[in-house]
């Protein structure tokens, strides 16, 4: 991987696509809300980002103490957030709330796996990632404590959104003073097109995918020659060679990764496409670690 020299002044000067200057979370009184709370004001000093709560229910005596609780032992100075009432269902408060206030980013706790009944219905975390007009990052195992993200795994997938979400990549990575990020691109097998059934067949396919690999590094690169790098962050590319969705989740946790990013959905998603499950939904239904989905075309006022 070609890395050129750069420094602080570079990385701050530098014109990233998208950045989380405003951070916004639900507050909903469940056993993990504090720890999405510590996360969201970590996350957001990292960035020198201004930090929203949002709370979907009405705005009754008995909240506003639980709420009052919760914030005392967060013990974060009040300047550095505000708190956003909405007696409205849950994801339409989050949804129409970032839309109002124009937030950057929506963090949200997640459950790593889902059953059945929940994928039918719908999480209120698959909603978000549908219909959201923000970046999403979805934890899974939201902390008190901190903790250090030291490896992250970006898509490559060759689309039109991927750029973004590469560079958006890198600007969380020096943020978060990650050690490593991987750009990996999964690549349809069916591209190879060559059916291996004996030693000269099996040759033809590995120079097929060698050469395919070859093409992509070319393409990281024009990428990554644009992006100013963290000295101390480790860059490295994958090509991998399987079903999109489920080869980058398996890849995602072979690797210990604590951080996966991806493109937005393209569309918004219905029930079928959770049922005939594909892409994003395969991330969904058994997320590998925590994942931050890019939204590079957000619609301001």
């Amino acid at each position: 991987m070609i890395r050129k020299e750069t420094n602080s002044a570079d990385l701050k000067d530098f014109k990233w696509p998208v950045t989380f200057k405003k951070v916004a979370t639900a507050v909903a009184f469940s056993p993990t809300a504090l720890a999405v709370m510590h996360e969201a004001i970590r996350i957001a000093r990292k960035f020198g980002s201004h930090v929203y709560f949002i709370h979907a229910g009405k705005k009754t005596v008995e909240n506003e103490k639980k709420l009052t609780e919760l914030l005392t032992r967060l013990k974060c100075n009040k300047e550095y957030y505000d708190v956003i009432w909405r007696d409205e269902a849950p994801t339409t408060a989050i949804l129409n709330a970032c839309e109002e206030f124009e937030i950057d980013l929506l963090i949200a706790g997640a459950l790593q796996r889902e059953n059945f009944l929940q994928l039918y219905k719908g999480s209120v975390a698959r909603k978000l990632c549908r219909k959201a007009n923000c970046s999403l990052l979805l934890l899974t195992h939201p902390s008190v404590e901190s903790k250090p993200c030291k490896k992250i795994i970006v898509n490559g997938l060759n689309h039109p959104k991927t750029n973004d979400t590469i560079r958006t990549a890198f600007y969380v990575a020096n943020a978060l003073s990650a050690e490593q990020l991987l750009v990996a691109e999964e690549i349809d097998p069916d591209k190879v097109g060559i059916k291996c059934d004996d030693d000269l067949s099996l040759a033809k396919a590995n120079r097929k995918k060698a050469n395919i690999a070859r093409d992509e590094h070319h393409r990281f690169e024009q990428i990554l020659n644009e992006i100013p790098l963290n000295e101390g962050l480790k860059v490295k590319e994958q090509c991998i060679f399987g079903k999109a969705g489920y080869s980058i989740g398996h890849y995602t946790r072979k690797n210990n990764a604590d951080l996966l990013v991806m493109n937005s959905p393209d569309t918004k998603l219905g029930f079928f496409d959770r049922v005939f499950t594909h892409d994003l939904e395969f991330i969904l239904s058994d997320l590998p670690t925590d994942l931050l989905l890019v939204h590079s075309t957000r619609k301001k006022k």
